[in-house]
């Protein structure tokens, strides 16, 4: 089943009485388990895309379905996270993690949140408020309470954006493991070329508001950042999008 985009449009502005399409006809298939990575220039419509699969925005035109039902608002099924953490400063790590679970009166929540809190690998932070955490590990409990309440899409803007370059490293390697022991679909924003290349099985690039291009990647894990495979990758993507420079020439390995 897994996510589908039927022939959707997006307009915020109106030009001479006609709107204008930031997102024009576009049509993207995604399977169950798949790791979707989304490139393109700003402004291309990116994270107006994610915005429609989590429910934020409705399309003018055209039709999203996640395992063959409408997308007609936010829901626990399509779990986001965005570039900053967003996580409630009072709360506890464990207490941001349990928190959906509270809201729904699970009673297996404390059990369920200390799974993820061991899928993160934080057991011994659990007791911790987010000032007392680093970038990457604050990032972490995000997609912990995302991926709590078992959605079946995980959509990620820009997630590791806002972390310095080494940090940033470390948590593609995360993201790789916690995505093959949670087994979930993934929508993922990113502006880097690399990244995305290390990162999915699929790279999707927008432009005027179109699919450009829908590219495997056709690349064993863990992948080798100095192959001369993955830097062609890295090349067709980088001329694809055209005016937009490589970001990172070379990602930390």
């Amino acid at each position: 089943m897994g996510v589908s985009f039927q022939y959707v449009h997006k307009a915020f502005d109106i030009v001479n009485g006609k709107p204008k399409y930031i997102l024009k006809d576009v049509n993207l298939e995604i399977a169950d388990g798949e790791f979707i990575c989304v490139l393109g220039k700003s402004g291309c419509g990116k994270s107006t895309l994610l915005n429609l699969l989590a429910g934020y925005l409705k399309p003018d035109k055209g039709r999203i379905c996640v395992n063959g039902k409408d997308v007609d608002g936010p829901s626990v099924e399509r779990g986001v996270v965005f570039q900053q953490h967003a996580l409630f400063p009072w709360y506890t790590v464990r207490q941001n993690i349990e928190f959906g679970l509270r809201i729904q009166k699970r009673e297996d929540a404390a059990e369920v949140a200390t799974r993820f809190i061991k899928m993160i690998g934080l057991e011994a932070y659990e007791n911790a408020y987010p000032s007392e955490l680093s970038g990457g590990m604050a990032q972490r409990v995000g997609i912990a309470r995302a991926l709590v309440n078992d959605p079946q899409v995980l959509l990620m803007d820009e997630p590791l954006g806002a972390l310095d370059a080494l940090t940033r490293d470390a948590m593609r390697k995360e993201l790789i493991r916690i995505w093959q022991l949670s087994k979930k679909t993934i929508f993922f924003i990113t502006h880097s070329v690399p990244e995305a290349v290390y990162l999915a099985d699929r790279v999707v690039i927008l432009k005027d508001g179109r699919v450009s291009l829908d590219e495997r990647i056709d690349l064993p894990r863990p992948r080798d950042i100095r192959s001369v495979a993955f830097q062609d990758y890295v090349d067709l993507f980088s001329h694809q999008i055209a005016d937009v420079a490589i970001e990172e020439a070379v990602i930390a390995e």
